[in-house]
């Protein structure tokens, strides 16, 4: 079997994670079993496990490629509070 680049690995990773987004919505998250998301890649179960422990494991990377880093601190120091109370 001829090695992956690390360029197909992470494609993989990245249609796996599609995959996922794609099944746990349909089917809720506990519904799906890694075969389901295996299914739906177009990749073996063996595949998911080499770049993931388990199910937790690619919700969570799932969730990580979502959530974008926060690129500065939001400081609200420049807001004043009313000195009036509202009635």
């Amino acid at each position: 079997m001829a090695r992956r680049t690390k360029e197909e690995a992470e494609e993989t990773r990245a249609q796996i994670l599609d995959a996922a987004e794609r099944v746990f919505y349909a089917n809720g998250v506990s519904a799906t079993s890694l075969a389901d998301i295996a299914a739906a890649a177009g990749v073996t179960r063996g595949a998911i496990y080499w770049h993931f422990q388990n199910k937790v494991d690619v919700f969570q990377a799932m969730l990580d490629r979502r959530l974008l880093p926060q690129e500065e601190p939001v400081s609200y120091t420049h807001l004043t509070l009313p000195t009036t109370p509202y009635v």
